[in-house]
């Protein structure tokens, strides 16, 4: 057996990632908060705003007509020397007199572009109000030290000093927006990419790379119909082939696995099949139910156990209310014999079903004596096939136990829900148990992500709903109660139940 599973690799389907990025795009929303509470957290707590209050003077000589600078040159040197007298101590101490402080609390800084008479000052404080009240000052006071410096220069303001209004020292607080966008692309690019790198079979066209089985058939994905009440309510409902609603494509892939294992019959004479997935909501039981109707409306007779004891369903799918006096589980354990149980007829199909209504926690000693192959050695003769319902193989040992008394296993798989890994392990498994694998079903699978896809056809044509099964419209569950078991133990199959 090749070791499928260590061949890793990236595979790209549009569903699956989609739905990843929902289903988590919570931690978007919180990397965004938790980036914004950070942020406000270093301003609060470790960060110490700085605000600076500017303005742009020019330098030019008293000389020349209207004011017009006479020597370009001498102006630039005469605004180098100027930029150092705005840092002097001296200019600073009468700045801070004048508006009546003890000290000039901030910093000056006076700049010249490049090579040019233009000069840029600014104060910064750590308030806002006082850095604007310093430069103000100094811009009043400076031709007191000037004038020893230069007579023959003056100062003009072309851009006037203003009250800063947010701190101009924090990236933090000026990006803050950046930041938050950044963190949130961050964690949806990791959603993305652990999508990308999870190791479960994800489509049709990876299956045959990673599992270590034969694929008997894909069971595309179905939208259930249900009403608006239903949706509030969030409730489930199991989605049959002859339900007026389900469209001709999900019949249609239920057929060709009922024309598989017909050639099974026909050719091995393999009549039993067990039904089985790796872990829970892979739509095994939904699965065991729609081969074992697809099967009897092609005139098969055919048995539905449900064998799921911990778990059973199959009356919730089948929407089958009637009180059930005796569960199969009370054949098993001995409690009842069987020719004491009730079969259930599908409408008026051949197909019987055997419920369990209630759900049985020691379902592992139901097995370990020989009451059921006794059953199925009963229905071989008098069924064309059986179909055996199991729990899910990681949540209990039945499935393995049941394995070996059935002809094939067929093991539902979930697109986009297990690791290969576990796949393989419990094909192994099933394998050690005596059973004996007869393929894998490839279940919810979503059709390639195309315009004409979308729209609802392709080149096969629309994909719309079957009118062979409208004619159902009214599903009325088991529609009659009768006692087949008799008729099944009995030496001649009854031709009224068993047609």
């Amino acid at each position: 057996m090749k070791k499928r599973g260590s061949n890793f690799s990236i595979t790209f389907e549009w569903n699956s990632l989609i739905k990843d990025f929902i289903r988590n795009f919570w931690a978007v929303i919180l990397a965004a908060v938790i980036a914004w509470m950070g942020i406000k957290v270093f301003e609060t707590s470790v960060y110490t705003p700085t605000y600076t209050s500017g303005a742009v003077l020019v330098v030019r000589s008293k000389s020349g007509t209207n004011g017009v600078y006479s020597n370009l040159s001498a102006s630039s040197e005469m605004a180098v020397i100027y930029s150092e007298v705005f840092k002097q101590p001296s200019l600073k101490k009468l700045a801070a007199e004048n508006l009546g402080y003890s000290s000039f609390d901030g910093t000056i800084t006076a700049e010249v572009r490049g090579s040019t008479n233009i000069m840029n000052i600014s104060v910064k404080s750590n308030d806002p109000k006082t850095a604007f009240m310093l430069l103000k000052s100094v811009l009043e006071v400076y031709p007191k030290v000037s004038e020893f410096v230069f007579t023959d220069a003056v100062i003009d303001v072309l851009s006037a000093p203003k009250m800063p209004m947010a701190p101009s020292n924090s990236v933090l607080t000026r990006y803050r927006n950046h930041i938050v966008l950044a963190a949130m692309v961050l964690v949806a690019g990791l959603i993305v990419l652990f999508s990308l790198l999870r190791e479960t079979v994800k489509e049709e066209k990876g299956f045959s790379e990673k599992i270590d089985g034969e694929l008997i058939g894909v069971i595309s994905h179905e939208r259930p119909h249900l009403s608006f009440k239903e949706k509030l309510k969030r409730k489930k409902r199991s989605i049959l082939i002859n339900d007026a609603y389900s469209s001709l494509k999900f019949t249609e892939d239920y057929q060709r696995i009922a024309t598989k294992l017909e050639y099974a019959k026909k050719n091995r004479n393999e009549c039993v099949f067990e039904i089985v997935s790796v872990a829970e909501n892979e739509g095994k039981s939904t699965i065991s139910a729609n081969i074992a109707i697809a099967l009897a409306n092609r005139g098969y007779r055919v048995a539905l156990l449900d064998l799921d004891m911990r778990k059973p369903s199959m009356h919730k799918i089948f929407d089958f209310e009637k009180e059930v006096k005796i569960d199969f589980a009370d054949v098993l354990s001995q409690k009842a014999a069987f020719n004491q149980f009730s079969f259930y007829r599908y409408r008026k199909s051949d197909l019987i079903i055997a419920f369990n209504k209630k759900s049985h926690s020691d379902s592992a000693e139901l097995f370990k004596n020989d009451v059921l192959e006794k059953c199925i050695d009963i229905l071989r003769k008098k069924v064309d096939f059986v179909i055996m319902d199991t729990p899910p193989a990681s949540v209990s040992a039945d499935a393995i136990t049941v394995s070996s008394l059935a002809d094939g296993v067929l093991l539902a798989i979930r697109t986009d829900t297990v690791q290969v890994q576990d796949i393989n392990d419990a094909i192994l498994s099933i394998s050690d148990a005596g059973g004996k694998l007869a393929g894998c079903i490839l279940n919810d699978v979503y059709k390639p992500f195309t315009l004409f896809g979308q729209m609802g056809s392709d080149e096969m044509g629309y994909y719309g709903h079957s009118n062979y099964y409208k004619n159902h419209s009214k599903f009325n569950s088991v529609s009659v109660e009768e006692n087949l078991t008799e008729s099944l133990t009995s030496g001649e199959p009854d031709k009224a139940t068993l047609r």
